[in-house]
């Protein structure tokens, strides 16, 4: 083999080299990208899973603090209710003191012991009675206004005829107005006013409390401004030239409890 032989062969041989580093390392760039990209998107798509498992984690951690908080405020709302109602008894139980301190006449403190199912309305049955000064004919009323008066009196009980019973009657007036009437029960928790002339100017909302004044001998048992109710209704006497005016006692039928009785 002599020297131009040698030649070409090392002539061919670069020129294979050659030719194989221009189309393989293409190929080689090409796969190596396409391992990039293929390990991009497994890499992508684990880390969307383990997002959306983090969302979902996240909605279920969410869920159970907004429960939690409802228990929280639910328990709130309850603490406040509580206190609110508590906050009002108190209220309440200082204004009855302070009430009670306010009373101007000597009066006698009972509590109602008895009632009839067939005189629920009519009457009631106290634990006070002639040994403890009670007379026929006293008043008898509650811190909320006028309940009734004694019509029989024992040893130690008392039977009150209610201000409910239709029979029942007394003085009363339209404490803004000054105009005088005659009160008579109408049940359960109502009253008449009458002769309250046409012309009058009494108003829904207008109290109604007591004369003072005697409807005869022995019916005389409150004195003046004692509270009874509130008017609820006015219209025509079609009988007469005056007001029917309807009265809502403040008392009301089912709570009387503790009651004063004037002496």
């Amino acid at each position: 083999m002599n020297f131009k032989d040698l030649k070409s062969i090392f002539l061919s041989l670069l020129l294979v080299i050659f030719l194989a580093w221009f189309f393989i390392k293409p190929i080689a760039n090409l796969i190596s990208y396409s391992y990039l990209i293929t390990g991009k998107l497994i890499y992508d798509l684990g880390s969307g899973v383990n997002e959306s498992q983090g969302e979902v984690k996240d909605y279920i951690d969410s869920l159970r603090t907004i429960k939690e908080l409802n228990k929280k405020l639910d328990k709130t709302k309850l603490d406040n209710i509580k206190l609110r109602a508590g906050f009002k008894k108190l209220k309440l139980e200082s204004l009855n003191k302070r009430k009670q301190l306010e009373i101007p006449f000597p009066t006698i403190r009972s509590q109602v012991i008895g009632r009839s199912p067939e005189s629920w309305h009519k009457q009631i049955i106290i634990n006070k009675g002639k040994k403890d000064g009670v007379e026929v004919g006293s008043g008898v009323f509650s811190l909320n206004g006028i309940v009734g008066q004694v019509n029989q009196v024992f040893d130690h009980t008392s039977i009150v005829k209610l201000i409910f019973d239709k029979s029942f009657q007394m003085g009363a007036k339209i404490e803004r107005t000054e105009e005088y009437g005659v009160l008579s029960g109408s049940y359960p928790d109502y009253a008449i006013l009458d002769f309250i002339r046409i012309d009058s100017s009494v108003q829904v909302g207008d109290r109604i409390v007591s004369t003072g004044l005697c409807l005869d001998e022995t019916n005389c048992p409150f004195p003046t401004n004692f509270p009874i109710g509130k008017v609820v209704e006015i219209k025509k006497d079609p009988n007469t030239i005056g007001l029917i005016v309807k009265i809502k006692f403040f008392e009301t039928l089912n709570t009387i409890k503790d009651l004063y009785i004037l002496t």
